[in-house]
């Protein structure tokens, strides 16, 4: 049965999410609120977590790779092989916000998270208190990949959670409505040139002037 934790009138502190955590460390999946949609959430290095999520998502076939959440720039190093200075300035103007950035992956890592060429992996900072702080508590990324069966629409409340996936899920961070805004945009930064792969809440515009100039202020 879902656990489902009520943090609508409460702050975010993490004696309010052990059972969250509890959960991520058991190889667990958490639905919980990013700044655009709920998204489900393992950690990065549970590959039994990352296959169950799959599953709910009815993608068993798909070769697109999940996207990372991390707590803090520090956090990149554990999973980038190289931060060139094209990315510390896109993190500069973006991070905290919906940049997801594709840096050349650390060895080791689980095929689940890696590119389709499986040597990047992309990682992207959160607006939302949630996701960094079950990082934080766990010590290492959790995937943001947004709270929908193939084909729906992303949820964008607890209720629609629970309506897609039911017990499916170990835990759920009910945090009220999320904004629904777009998806990230997507920048892959681990070989030149310099590539948007998927443009989202931030302008493919705004990410070419930031790489080109960095005198030049960027927006989301």
């Amino acid at each position: 049965m879902t656990v489902v934790l009520d943090m609508r009138r409460r702050r975010v502190t993490f004696r309010a999410l052990e059972p969250a955590c509890e959960a991520l460390l058991a190889g667990g999946v958490v639905a919980a609120p990013t700044e655009s949609f709920y998204g489900l959430m393992a950690l990065a290095d549970r590959e039994a977590a990352l296959e169950r999520i799959l599953s709910l998502k009815r993608a068993r076939d798909t070769e697109d790779p999940f996207l990372l959440l991390v707590d803090g720039r520090e956090r990149v190093r554990a999973y980038a092989l190289e931060i060139p200075p094209e990315a510390e300035r896109l993190m500069d103007r973006f991070w905290p916000g919906l940049l997801t950035v594709l840096f050349k992956a650390q060895t080791g890592l689980l095929p689940a998270i890696l590119g389709r060429k499986k040597n990047t992996v992309g990682l992207r900072l959160d607006r939302s208190p949630v996701p960094g702080a079950l990082v934080r508590m766990t010590d290492r990324a959790v995937t943001g990949t947004s709270a929908n069966p193939s084909g729906k629409p992303p949820a964008a409340d607890a209720a629609t959670v629970l309506e897609y996936f039911g017990d499916g899920v170990d835990c759920l961070i009910d945090a009220g409505p999320t904004k629904g805004l777009k998806p990230s945009t997507v920048v892959d930064i681990s070989k030149s040139p310099f590539s948007v792969v998927r443009e989202g809440a931030v302008a493919g515009a705004a990410v070419a002037r930031a790489l080109k100039d960095p005198g030049t202020s960027g927006g989301a």
